[in-house]
Formats: C-alpha cells, sequence, structure tokens
C-alpha cells in the first residue's frame, strides 16, 4: 500500500478516482466524507465506546433456511464497499482503506435448552453486550452479525453496525435486500439485484471536489445569515451539574402516541401546509418552551443526505446535521410558530449540503454547544419485509449511550406514532424525562384540539415542577502566557474560541470548548507543531500550562513513532488475516 501513498485524497481526488477504477481488485484508498470525518474525529475522543453503534434485532419467526441466510449476509457485505471498509492514517490524516472481499460467516447461539424466561433473559443480555461492545476503526469489519436460536421456528438476528458505515436509510435498504437476496438464493438462483452504479466512496470523493470548488459558499452565507448574532445554548431541564469533561452515558425511554391523536396531527399538517415533521418539530419547540422559556430556540435535526447522485440504495453514512432555529418572541400562537418553523425548514433543505463541522465553525458559535437538543422523524426501519415462509418484526436496541444531551425521535408505525427519547443520564433522572414525555403527550392533545393557543396559555414546567441546579463558575486568576509555545497555544485556543485572552491556568472545557471545537483545536496544534496530538491528549492536558508541558517533553517524538508504529502494526495484522481468510475460501 506504501506505493500510493502520493494519492492523498485531499490534494487531488480526480487522480484518486482513476485510481480506484484502475485498482478494482486491491485494497483501495479513499477520502472520508465530511460526515465521517467529523466523526471520526469525535470518536478519538471516547476511544473504547459504543456512541456510534448501531445495534438493531429482527425477530425471524418461521422456518430459517441457516444457508440462505448467511449467503445473503455476504452477498450484501460484497455488494457495499462501505461494508468492507476501515480506517487507517496516511500523513497524519484519516482514511479509507477498502478492500476487495471480506469473510463473512454467521455465528449460532442456540438457547432452546433454556426455560422460555430464562431464555428470553439471556437473548436480552446478548443483545444488550453487542450494542454496547465497541469496534475498532483500524482493524475491523465494522458490523456484527449473530443470530440467538430461541427454538426451530423462532430466531433473533442482531446486526450492529458502526455509524461510520451506515445511518438509520442503511437499515432500510440492507432489510430490503436481505429479503430479496433470501428468497433468490432459497431457490438456488443467483442474486436479482443489479450493480450498484456508485459506491460511497464515489460520494466521498464528489463531496471533496465539490467543497474544494467552492460550490458551497452560498449555502454558508445562508448559515451564516440564520445563525447570526448571540446564538444561546439550550437550557434543559438538567438535574445534575454539568460535568467539565462530556460523558455520553446514556439512557432511553419510550413513547406511543395513538391513532386519533396521530391522525389529527396528519389532518392540521394538511391544513397548515406542511409536513407532519414540521408539525411535530414545532410542538417539541413549544414543549422545549415550557420548559426553558427561551424564545431563541435552536434543534438540530438530521437530514437523509441522498439527493446528490445515485445514493438511494447505498449502504453508508449519508446523513447531515441541520441546526433548526426558531424565534418564539411575540407570544405567538401554534399556527404561526407552524408557519416559522416551514419556512425555516425549507430554507434549511436548499442549503442542507454544507457540512455540519463548517456550520458549528461559524465564529460566533464556538463556544455555543449545539449537541443539547434534537428531534428526528425517522424512516420506518421498523417495517420490515416477511421473508418466504418467515415473519420479521424489528427491534430498536439501546446502545447505552447519548451522543446529545436530549433527542426525541419518533416514526410512523402504521397508523400511530412510535418513538424514544435517549439522554445523558449524567444530567437528567428518569422521572423527569418520564414527565417530559407525559407532558409532551398531553400537548399534542391539547394542540389537535385548539391549534390556536398561545405560548403564554402554557404552563411554566420548569417553575412548578423541575428545580434547576445551580451552576458553580469557578474562574481561576488569569495569568498570561510567558513561554513561546505557552503563547502559540493561547492563540489557538483564542482563535477557536473566540475569546480575547486565554491564562494558562484556564481550562479548555470550562471555556466552552465542545466536541465540535476539538478536532479544530487538535488540527491546528498538529499543523503548528508538526506532531501527532491525539484528541485524548486534550482532554489530558485541558490547560495552556499542561498542554505546553507535554508537548515540550523531549520524548514526544519517541512516544508518537510508537504508536504510529502500533497502528502499523494492527493494520498489517488485518491484512495478514484477511489475506488468509480469501486464500482459505479459494482453496474450498
Amino acid at each position: 500500500m506504501s506505493n500510493r501513498k502520493e494519492l492523498w485524497p485531499t490534494e487531488n481526488p480526480g487522480l484518486l478516482k482513476k485510481a480506484l477504477d484502475r485498482q478494482a481488485r486491491e485494497v483501495k484508498y479513499a477520502p472520508l466524507s465530511l460526515a465521517q470525518e467529523r466523526l471520526w474525529f469525535h470518536e478519538q475522543s471516547v476511544p473504547g465506546s459504543s456512541i456510534y453503534n448501531i445495534p438493531v434485532a429482527y425477530t425471524l419467526t418461521g422456518w430459517l433456511n441457516l444457508t440462505a441466510l448467511e449467503q445473503s449476509l455476504r452477498e450484501i457485505v460484497q455488494r457495499h464497499e462501505v461494508l468492507r471498509t476501515t480506517f487507517s492514517i496516511v500523513n497524519g490524516q484519516p482514511i479509507q482503506l477498502i478492500f476487495p472481499e471480506l469473510e463473512v460467516t454467521l455465528p449460532v447461539i442456540d438457547l432452546q435448552k433454556l426455560p422460555p424466561q430464562q431464555g428470553q433473559a439471556q437473548a436480552q443480555q446478548l443483545a444488550e453486550e453487542e450494542a454496547q461492545q465497541p469496534f475498532d476503526l483500524i482493524i475491523g469489519p465494522l458490523w456484527r452479525f449473530k443470530l440467538l436460536r430461541k427454538d426451530e421456528g423462532e430466531h433473533l438476528l442482531l446486526v450492529t453496525l458502526h455509524h461510520i458505515i451506515s445511518d438509520r436509510w442503511s437499515l432500510v435498504i440492507f432489510m430490503q435486500e436481505l429479503a430479496t437476496l433470501y428468497e433468490a438464493f432459497l431457490s438456488q438462483k443467483s442474486s436479482p439485484l443489479a450493480d450498484l452504479p456508485k459506491q460511497y466512496a464515489d460520494f466521498a470523493i464528489s463531496q471533496r471536489e465539490w467543497i474544494e470548488g467552492k460550490k458551497w459558499e452560498s449555502q454558508l452565507a445562508y448559515w451564516e445569515q440564520h445563525l447570526t448574532g448571540n446564538v444561546l445554548p439550550l437550557e434543559l431541564p438538567i438535574d445534575k451539574e454539568r460535568p467539565l469533561v462530556p460523558t455520553y452515558r446514556g439512557a432511553r425511554q419510550s413513547l406511543v402516541i395513538n391513532k386519533k391523536v396521530t391522525e389529527e396531527l396528519k389532518k392540521l399538517s394538511a391544513r397548515e401546509e406542511t409536513t407532519l415533521f414540521m408539525t411535530l418539530l414545532a410542538a417539541f419547540q413549544m414543549l422545549l418552551y415550557e420548559y426553558t422559556k427561551q424564545e431563541d430556540m435552536l434543534i438540530c435535526s438530521p437530514i437523509a443526505g441522498r439527493h446528490r447522485f445515485q445514493t438511494k440504495d447505498t449502504i453508508g453514512y449519508f446523513i447531515n446535521i441541520l441546526p433548526l432555529r426558531t424565534n418564539l418572541g411575540g407570544d405567538p400562537n401554534f399556527g404561526e410558530i407552524l408557519g416559522q418553523v416551514r419556512q425555516v425548514v425549507l430554507a434549511a433543505y436548499r442549503n442542507l449540503d454544507l457540512p455540519f463541522q463548517a456550520i458549528a465553525d461559524l465564529p460566533n458559535l464556538a463556544r455555543t454547544p449545539l449537541t443539547r437538543g434534537f428531534f428526528a422523524l425517522q424512516p420506518a426501519a421498523s417495517q420490515t419485509l416477511d421473508l418466504p415462509g418467515v415473519k420479521v418484526s424489528f427491534q430498536d436496541i439501546p446502545n447505552g449511550t447519548a451522543n446529545f444531551d436530549f433527542s426525541l425521535c419518533l416514526e410512523e408505525t402504521g397508523e400511530t406514532l412510535t418513538g424514544f427519547v435517549d439522554y445523558k443520564i449524567d444530567l437528567f433522572d428518569a422521572t423527569t424525562i418520564t414527565q417530559m414525555l407525559e407532558h409532551f403527550q398531553r400537548l399534542l392533545e391539547s394542540l389537535v384540539a385548539n391549534p390556536n393557543q398561545r405560548l403564554s396559555s402554557l404552563p411554566s414546567l420548569r417553575e412548578t415542577e423541575l428545580v434547576t441546579p445551580k451552576k458553580i463558575e469557578v474562574e481561576p486568576t488569569y495569568v498570561a502566557p510567558q513561554k513561546e509555545i505557552e503563547r502559540t497555544i493561547a492563540l489557538v485556543w483564542q482563535e477557536v474560541l473566540q475569546i480575547e485572552k486565554v491564562g494558562i491556568h484556564h481550562n479548555f472545557f470550562e471555556l466552552g470548548g465542545q466536541s465540535l471545537a476539538i478536532a479544530r483545536v487538535v488540527g491546528k496544534l498538529q499543523e503548528i507543531f508538526h506532531r501527532k496530538i491525539s484528541v485524548v491528549d486534550l482532554f489530558q492536558y485541558p490547560t495552556i500550562r499542561g498542554m505546553s508541558q507535554y508537548l515540550s517533553q523531549e520524548d514526544r517524538e519517541t512516544t508518537a513513532l510508537k504508536q504510529i508504529q502500533n497502528n502499523a502494526q494492527r493494520q498489517k495484522q488485518a491484512l495478514a488475516r484477511r489475506k488468509q481468510l480469501m486464500q482459505q475460501r479459494t482453496s474450498r
């Protein structure tokens, strides 16, 4: 692979594209998409975490042909390059490594001998363990399949994907292809699926060319205007002191919006000429206003991101995050809020290509955390296709983490809306989340009955039911940087955090450093000092004094070299293992 290092993706994507086409049967390089890059840098701050695991389970009821099922999984992995991808580092930056083949086996765990109740408990435990087991982005593979046999007529298929190679829409594609392939292989036929016109690497290269071609400037201008001025962070009704270093320990609570309210919400959306997503987002903002009394409301929401070219049938990480800002000033009624949400969402959809990282890097957002409130109306991954002779039902599995402080995710399931809230347990008590979900249900019932009610008619739930913890501000004495290395680091922090001066004892995270700013600081320090600096280093040395001492250590170069060598050795072992597996498969 060393003879291809000159194909650095961000320098010459066109040359890399030709190399990818020419080297069809070799391990291939590809740049990361911008969403992948953001996620990759963020994961460096939480090594060994399951925060980006996407775990789901499919209950398979009926007579199951294991050979056809395993063959179908193997074909899906072979069809989609991103499922044969791992990540390495070249010239200090992450790249995709795409392998021509990857061995796929389906481990089967037999639970038939256990009593029904014990077997169910064991299946649940195994599903949770799978969901919380981290991936190694260097070694891979970045998926896991496991089949639990409850009895001859019931199995549980556990599927866990890393978010860097997948998203929610990919689950729909996965199940569609699984059903088609299983039916064909069950009848001893070949795959009826046409070759994919584009792979995820093509998307990543195309996106890089778009950015380098400055075609994004008009979209950047929109987001600068939309997020102008002082953007206040969402002050959620947390029950505990916010930790200085972000944590991602999470829990989940579910909800069901009944058939009648769901029907009325759809009718209301039709009357107001909005989508169901817009209506639910407006209601969610009203709920948060009940707790926060914030008029300047910013909620992040995902967009599928599958519109640029043939990505509809491709598994991969295409979603982008859009920060949607609404002004609730002037005591508007629900219809007026909904009208404003409609305008904001439509404008965001016209400017949806600019990556979330670029938006978060706007100067006035440097110290504004954007990962507090999240809302999504997701594609109905739960509406699965049955296999021949096998009924399939879907189950989301929590992975024990929460990326945002409070995320409300809904989907249409038949004639009802179902969903869940993922929340950080270091911030919220379970009872608080239960209360908020109950209030959301009542609010929806109230809005469909009377959409003309104003914000002033809503109760102040923050004052009547919840206590906001006191914030303890600790301001260290300002000590100006003296050494050249201290002044250099301070200038980087000032630029990223938009602060006029930083003392050598100030803590990066106490100054407002959020996960989206971490990558910028680390990247700038690496560029300036020509050394490998990990995100973890910033957590270990969060002050100017600490970081300067760390960078001044004489053995720093040796430590970095050892880390690079270790990564190279791990990659070499992974390549040798894959080569051995491919040789074994060829000899069969």
